[in-house]
């Protein structure tokens, strides 16, 4: 009969690890992939919990209404109105424009995965979830939305996003190429060469 490890099922963070090699490899990137994952995380996790709190309010926007006195349908009604839609019509648009969001974060982070592993496909998942998160909201929703609804923090944030990842990829091919994925990296060679 085998025996059982005491210490194995004390501590969670063997699994952790495993788990996050799984995910992110073994091997850490250099640092500038480091940091550009990382503000990008950032920013993810942001648009991700804002949708994901967005969906769930205008989901259970009954029982808030219940429980809190905040009549939510009514306030996404007239703010539709105000946007130029009819009155039923916004409601529902914005419900599925936060599931849409929903997931094309997801996908997002599925491309910061493949950014944190260097793999030159990141850009699809990252610049496609992007644009057609931006795309949805200023064509379905409708551009006033976009202007008007959206914080000048979402379009700085989507501005940085889309800057450093259009960077980095530039970088990244540089890099496949034989230069350096580090504009340093890329004077010190000069600078070697002249030696």
């Amino acid at each position: 009969m085998r025996e059982l490890n005491p210490g194995k099922f004390q501590s969670p963070v063997p699994i952790l690890l495993k788990t996050r090699n799984l995910i992110f490899g073994e091997d850490r990137p250099d640092i500038y992939t480091r940091i550009t994952f990382h503000i990008n995380l950032l920013i993810w996790a942001a648009f991700m919990i804002w949708n994901l709190f967005s969906y769930f309010a205008i989901t259970l926007r009954t029982i808030i209404q219940q429980q809190k006195g905040i009549p939510v349908e009514t306030i996404i009604q007239e703010r539709g109105l105000t946007l130029g839609f009819e009155y039923d019509e916004f409601l529902p648009r914005l419900l599925t424009f936060h599931g849409i969001a929903i997931i094309c974060w997801a996908l997002f982070f599925f491309g910061l995965i493949l950014l944190y592993r260097k793999k030159k496909q990141f850009s699809y998942f990252i610049f496609g979830s992007a644009i057609f998160y931006i795309g949805m909201s200023i064509f379905y929703l409708s551009f006033t939305y976009f202007i008007e609804d959206t914080t000048t923090f979402d379009k700085i944030a989507l501005l940085v996003l889309l800057a450093s990842c259009s960077l980095y990829a530039y970088l990244l091919k540089n890099e496949r190429n034989g230069g350096s994925i580090s504009f340093f990296g890329e004077v010190q060679d000069e600078v070697d060469l002249l030696d």
